[in-house]
């Protein structure tokens, strides 16, 4: 895979970078995540561990929710409970800055979903048509298939609903 450094979300080529393994698939979201100033959205069946579950990526998150009241981070999980069950640093984290951090289960109509999907300030995604697969593609100014990707994106969303494995029990 390239130097994702080299790659600017928004300016870069809207070439798209193959992507083929778990490595490239972390290093992927998190050369996203650390460029993205205001919107993050993502889709996943379980918050793939080895993609979302690392330290660097939850503080990449963190940073990003901390920069002002404009930022927003929407995600899209299918498997709540099993999520919990196992722990997760970036749920913990969306437990702790609830406000700036939303957590959805779709909807039944979407069951059948099974694609993974990151999208950064509308114009960056990284894209995977398997969620049991890595290969796929990133691109850091693809902004006709991110365009297309919230849409379905915002689709899920309009019928999801808050999960009650994901609330905090305060004492």
């Amino acid at each position: 895979m390239n130097n994702l450094d080299e790659y600017i979300l928004g300016e870069s080529t809207d070439d798209a970078i193959r992507v083929e393994t778990r490595q490239d698939n972390a290093e992927a979201a998190l050369a996203l995540v650390k460029q993205c100033n205001q919107k993050l959205a993502i889709i996943s069946h379980d918050l793939d561990p080895f993609v979302y579950d690392q330290a660097e990526f939850v503080e990449a998150v963190r940073r990003l929710a901390l920069k002002g009241r404009y930022v927003d981070i929407r995600i899209l999980v299918f498997e709540p409970a099993l999520i919990v069950r196992k722990g997760h640093k970036l749920v913990d984290l969306a437990g702790k800055i609830s406000s700036y951090i939303e957590i959805h289960k779709p909807s039944s109509q979407y069951k059948k979903f099974n694609e993974a999907v990151l999208i950064a300030d509308e114009v960056g995604y990284l894209f995977r048509e398997s969620a049991e697969r890595y290969k796929g593609t990133v691109n850091f100014n693809g902004r006709r298939e991110s365009k297309y990707m919230l849409d379905v994106f915002n689709s899920m969303w309009t019928t999801s609903k808050p999960d009650p494995n994901f609330r905090r029990m305060h004492i």
